[in-house]
Formats: C-alpha cells, structure tokens, sequence
C-alpha cells in the first residue's frame, strides 16, 4: 500500500489508485475546494501512459467540501519516479489539450488539468464507471451481434470527432488516434462506449513527436501502413478499429502470431475470414461493412469513421440485430471491480456524485488495501483470483 496519510493533486483529494504503469497512475478523486487550481487545456496536443501493473490508493486527508454533490473525477498523473523527466510532462499536457478539443459523447472528456504543490503535471478526466471492452469481450464471453455493432458504431462515432477536431481558429488538428484497441474503449453501465487514451495520438500542433520511422500502437491493431511505418492520416484508425469490430463479433482474436514478426506479418498477409463464416446469424451485409474497414488498400476503406458507424447500424438493421443498451450495461454493472461497485447506483451524465457516503465507503476501500487490476487504458478493469 502506499501513504495513508494526506494526498492530494491542486483541488482534488485522490481516494482510490485504479492503475499504474509505464508512466501513469490513474486515481479516483473528488474536488475538494482547496489547493491550487487546475489549468484550462487549450491547445491540441496528446500524451498518456499504459497502466500495466496494480497500484495502491490514495489518502484520507484534503477534507474539504467532502459530499459537496460533484461529480467524482479521474486524475492521471505522471508516476513518481518519472516527475523529473520533462518529456512526460509534455505528453500529458498534450493530450489534455487534444481531448479539450473534442467534443462528444463518445469520447472521454478532459475536464481539468494542472501542477501539484511539487510541481508535477495532472489532467482531470470524467470518471466512467464501466469496463474495457477488452473485458467484456474476453472469451469464453460474446457479446450479442447487435450489442458487438452497437458499441464499434458509438466508438466510430467518438473517433470521427477527435478526427475532426479542430484549434481555436478552426483549423483542423489532423489527430489520429494511432492506438485504436479494446483496452481503449470503455463501455460504461449506462451501454454506452466512449475512446479513450490519446497518449499515442499525433495531431497538427503535438509538442511532442515520434521520432521518423517508430511504429506506435499494440500490433495486433495495426493498420498496414503503420506497420511499415509510413505516413499515416484517419484511414489508419478505421482499419483498427475494423480489427476490433471483427474480434467484438466473432469472439476471438484476430491478428495473432508468436512473435512480433509472426504478427506484422499477419496483419499484412493473412487472410481475414468473412465475419459470416465465424458467428452463426451474421450475414452478408454485416460481414461486407467489416470487410471494407479492413482492407489493405486504405483507398478501397470507408473514408471516415463517420461512414463505418453509418453502415454497421444500416447493415445491423438489415439483418435484425437490435441493440440493447440496458443489456449491455447489466453486463457490465456484473463485472464491475470492487471499487467501482458503490458508484453504479449514482452513476449518471457527467459521472458519479461524491456523496460523504461514497466518499467514506472509498476511503475505506484504500484503508483496506482494495484496488483494481491495471488495464493499458487506465480505466479499472475487473479483479481475477490470485493463483496458488
């Protein structure tokens, strides 16, 4: 575990740590009225890290205006060890400034973002109680076909708007999202999928940049230009997002290889199955909207991510796949972790309130040493049994 006493970013009080990693500690956290104020993000940058491990929670002090009724918040901040590197600071601040600019309802909003007392860089996010579709999807589990399209259609849609993104003289940003995966997409108990993590993304503006020729992104859901590392604008996104469209439905992995180069080059060679040859109810219309998302030649994909969300709903409704928003958040409210348990019941737009009963009963969580299982997205993901 790690401090019991007092922790606190600017204004907000950290209750629960929910994930740590390669550079970032993701916490619960409410606004407490005190400290330094945040920032406004402004620009259009992008940054993050990928929580990999578990983490422990954040203190008991910062009493402030404790069930003052806000929404309860998610605050990232760069890992201790790290707060010297000036690189790091850049790239959250970065992607505060990219998300501040894009607008919708399927896109993690970036609320707030500032320096702490040391000096060490956070950003403010709106609090999902919800899973990854990582998560959800993960096998033996499928999701009903209608539910599967759903949530890729409402992913695609928050896609197109950090696609179209613009700066405050209406220029467009240019962001690609570069890093397109399940563990980027989260599915909250109200059904509804927002994108999330921009620490991979490139935009016009970025203050930092990835050096010529790196390949950025997990290469399973690679696009086949990023792959041979070639210049890259938002068709590279709809492939990826097209691989997990195919995986949401047939309920396995698609690109999969023993090593790095068994993957490359299944994500340049390999056959893709028609999606009607791998979940029995799946038809032609369904199968050909997935296919044109992955295709090799981005000039033969659909254009934006806007068009793929327009055909799977079209082709879904053709074939008599009816959503179900409050099947898919009963699901997720079953595999919610621990922590978030008591945050479903208050769970509404803008996020879940900070009642002095909720704020007592996360308190007592950190007290007690519970957090969740880290998830490459920073979100909490649901805890597994320990081996023996």
């Amino acid at each position: 575990m790690g401090s019991t006493g007092p922790c606190a970013v600017g204004p907000y009080e950290l209750l629960v740590r929910l994930a740590t990693g390669g550079m970032a500690e993701v916490f619960i956290a409410h606004r407490t009225g005190e400290g330094a104020g945040g920032g406004e993000p402004d620009g259009e940058g992008a940054g993050g890290g990928e929580p990999d491990g578990e983490g422990a929670g954040g203190g008991e002090g910062a009493s402030g205006a404790a069930g003052s009724g806000e929404p309860l918040v998610a605050v990232k901040r760069i890992r201790a060890d790290l707060r010297s590197e000036p690189g790091y600071a850049a790239m959250l601040f970065d992607e505060a400034r990219i998300a501040s600019r894009i607008a919708s309802p399927h896109f993690v909003p970036v609320l707030d973002c500032g320096l702490d007392g040391g000096g060490a860089p956070y950003i403010v996010m709106e609090l999902v109680v919800g899973v990854t579709l990582k998560h959800l999807t993960r096998p033996p589990d499928t999701l009903d076909v209608g539910d599967a399209l759903d949530l890729i259609a409402q992913a695609a849609e928050g896609l197109h708007a950090a696609h179209e993104a613009r700066d405050s003289s209406g220029e467009l940003l240019q962001v690609i999202h570069r890093d397109m995966s399940p563990s980027n997409i989260l599915v909250g108990v109200d059904g509804r999928a927002r994108i999330c993590d921009l620490g991979l993304a490139y935009a016009l503006r970025r203050t930092t940049r990835t050096k010529t020729g790196t390949v950025k992104g997990k290469l399973s859901y690679l696009s086949p230009e990023q792959a041979h590392a070639r210049p890259l604008d938002r068709r590279s996104d709809v492939f990826s997002l097209g691989v997990v469209a195919w995986e949401a439905v047939a309920g396995r992995r698609l690109f999969v290889g023993s090593s790095m180069l068994s993957i490359l080059h299944a994500v340049l060679e390999r056959e893709v199955p028609p999606l009607s040859s791998e979940r029995e109810g799946v038809g032609a219309a369904v199968s050909a909207v997935v296919a044109r998302a992955l295709e090799r030649d981005r000039d033969a994909r659909w254009p934006t991510a806007a068009d793929f969300a327009r055909a799977l709903r079209a082709a879904a409704e053709r074939e008599g796949h009816a959503p179900s928003r409050g099947r898919v958040g009963a699901r997720v409210d079953a595999i919610l972790p621990e922590p978030l348990k008591p945050l479903a019941p208050s769970s509404g737009p803008g996020g879940p309130r900070a009642t002095p009963e909720i704020i007592a009963a996360l308190r007592s969580m950190h007290a007690a040493g519970v957090t969740g299982e880290a998830d490459e997205s920073g979100a909490l993901a649901p805890r597994r049994p320990s081996r023996t």
